[in-house]
């Protein structure tokens, strides 16, 4: 059909088009006091970028008017890191009888310049700056975000914002009464509490671990945290609000010297985590250059004053931070590091949740309050992660002390207690005796010519015979007594609670069945027996070593004596077990 009508209808029919266009873009939906739907309100905006230098309000009321305006398409505006300053226009209309209070807050707490006119029926009836770059308490509205407060007569009004920041440009506008944006803010900042109070207690838990340890990892994973609270409340407008809010230079630079700082503690913790020193040198090495180039960067940006070369600087470095600490996981958990497993799931839930709102501070995605504050939900699964990673680190170094204690103190060829373990435990079981009267016995057991057993078998089939013997004792003694090889082919033995005659009747039982077993070695049986002296403490005994001395005088007694056999210390002189007596 179109193709019937003339040049001129088409021409009618183009201009037509072009003025519908036009038309559309001067109409926009209102915003309806008391404030919408409670949500951003940047569908119901428009917006103009200046091009060159700035412009007036009555400029910006020009180009509007000129159809130079373009049309919101999203909830919230985000322009980008560095983009140039924005007009920004919406029309409210108060149907009510009365004027009515509302508030105009701009929900982002780093925007460096914010100034609002409100203009009705052709003039303007109230204007307000803010930004950053006016101290905290010269704000129209005391909060973290940039908010005025205007009382907006009956009929129709029209607001124009002008934004100007280096930094990531997101325009989160929200037009509500003073009630309801208390409200939200007491819903954000619970929010917050939760957050900081998690991550402040890590913070302070780990600090107390390295303070009783003094293992580095603790402080550095401290530092991490710290770092990203620190970062937190800068970028959420909390820091200029509590911590700096006359320091209009540091509110500045924050934000990216902070970034720097959070992704730089992060690495350097990774590097101390997974022992990176130990088993990944070079990379070790790539990353520290890694960080150092960035610290530079940072330095020549902030020293040469181009904060937006310094807010790319922290974006690229985060960026990298992210792929560098999935990286390390990685490597880490192929070359077998158990605890590497919860760094990696760790770097991941960060890495999400860091370039989610990275997308969204950068417009590329929409924002909203899920990907804004998705890196916090990230930083909170990161922190748990490696908190249980700390944990694990901790146990997997506890066991591994008390393996080495234990191995301190057994005997490595028979499995039974060394010289050292029998005096660390026997000595507390000595004194409880002598403190309550309690009886106590002692036999120490040594093997009748074992020198004809190496010399026969080799030394190999006198371990094998050692190993058989101490198999059989450790199958013979009680829970509660104490065994330890005590040197070369002898073995001691302690009795707690154990009388002399007692204890003879039990080394009887054991020389017996120490005879009585074989030891194999290849093809060869090899069978050994023990000469066996028995002491039990009585008044001539003041301490254990003159109970140790009195089982060897009776021990010396049997070797002498012919072997395999038991012999004890009565008082009255060195007796064999099962009748006679010597001394």
């Amino acid at each position: 059909m179109i193709a019937r009508l003339s040049p001129m209808a088409l021409l009618v029919l183009a201009a037509w088009m072009v003025a519908r266009t036009v038309v559309a873009a001067q109409t926009q939906e209102p915003v309806r006091l008391p404030g919408g739907d409670g949500g951003p309100v940047g569908e119901h905006a428009r917006y103009l970028r200046e091009t060159g230098g700035p412009l007036t309000l009555a400029e910006a009321v020009g180009a509007f008017r000129g159809g130079r305006f373009s049309a919101g398409g999203s909830p919230v505006l985000a322009f980008g890191i560095g983009a140039r300053p924005v007009w920004i226009r919406l029309e409210v209309v108060n149907a009510a009888a009365e004027p009515r209070p509302a508030r105009l807050t701009v929900a982002t707490a780093w925007l460096d310049d914010v100034t609002v006119y409100i203009r009705r029926n052709g003039r303007t009836v109230a204007a307000y700056h803010t930004g950053d770059r006016e101290p905290h308490a010269a704000r129209p509205v005391a909060g973290r975000y940039f908010a005025v407060d205007h009382r907006f007569a009956p009929g129709a009004a029209t607001i124009y914002l002008r934004v100007a920041t280096p930094d990531p440009m997101v325009v989160p506008l929200y037009l509500e009464t003073p009630a309801a944006a208390a409200e939200r803010d007491l819903v954000t900042g619970y929010g917050y509490g939760f957050l900081y109070g998690f991550l402040f207690a890590l913070v302070a838990y780990n600090l107390m671990l390295f303070a009783g340890l003094r293992q580095a990892r603790y402080a550095l994973y401290a530092l991490y945290l710290g770092a990203f609270l620190l970062m937190n409340l800068s970028y959420t407008g909390h820091g200029f609000a509590w911590l700096w809010p006359r320091s209009t230079g540091w509110a500045q630079w924050s934000n990216p010297v902070l970034m720097l700082a959070y992704a730089t503690t992060g690495l350097t913790f990774a590097l101390s985590f997974l022992d990176t020193r130990e088993h990944f040198p070079r990379l070790r090495r790539a990353v520290i250059g890694y960080i150092a180039v960035g610290a530079a960067s940072m330095l020549a940006a902030v020293t040469a004053g181009y904060q937006a070369a310094a807010l790319v600087v922290a974006f690229t470095f985060m960026i990298a931070f992210t792929v560098i600490m999935l990286a390390l996981g990685i490597v880490s958990v192929r070359a077998g590091l158990r605890a590497a497993r919860y760094f990696l799931l760790a770097a991941v839930s960060s890495m999400i949740g860091a370039a989610v709102t990275a997308m969204a501070v950068w417009g590329f995605i929409p924002f909203n309050a899920w990907t804004y504050r998705a890196v916090d939900i990230g930083m909170l699964v990161d922190a748990t992660l490696l908190a249980l990673a700390l944990s694990y680190r901790f146990r997997e170094g506890q066991a591994q002390r008390v393996r080495a204690e234990r191995l301190a103190r057994i005997d490595p060829l028979t499995g039974v207690n060394n010289r050292r373990a029998f005096h660390d435990v026997s000595a507390r079981i000595w004194n409880l005796a002598v403190r309550n009267a309690r009886p106590v016995s002692l036999a120490l057991i040594d093997l009748d010519h074992f020198k004809q057993v190496n010399d026969r078998y080799g030394h190999t089939g006198g371990d094998e015979a050692l190993k058989a013997v101490a198999r059989v004792l450790r199958a013979s003694v009680r829970d509660y007594d104490v065994l330890a090889r005590w040197g070369g082919e002898e073995f001691v033995l302690l009795m707690p609670e154990t009388e002399l005659a007692e204890a003879v009747a039990f080394a009887e039982r054991l020389c017996a069945a120490v005879a009585a077993h074989r030891a194999h070695h290849g093809d060869d049986i090899i069978a050994v027996t023990a000469s066996v002296g028995v002491a039990g403490k009585d008044h001539r005994h003041r301490t254990l070593d003159d109970l140790l001395a009195d089982a060897d005088r009776s021990l010396y007694a049997a070797k002498d004596g012919g072997r395999d056999q038991v012999r004890f210390d009565d008082g009255r002189g060195v007796a064999r077990a099962g009748g006679g007596r010597r001394g």
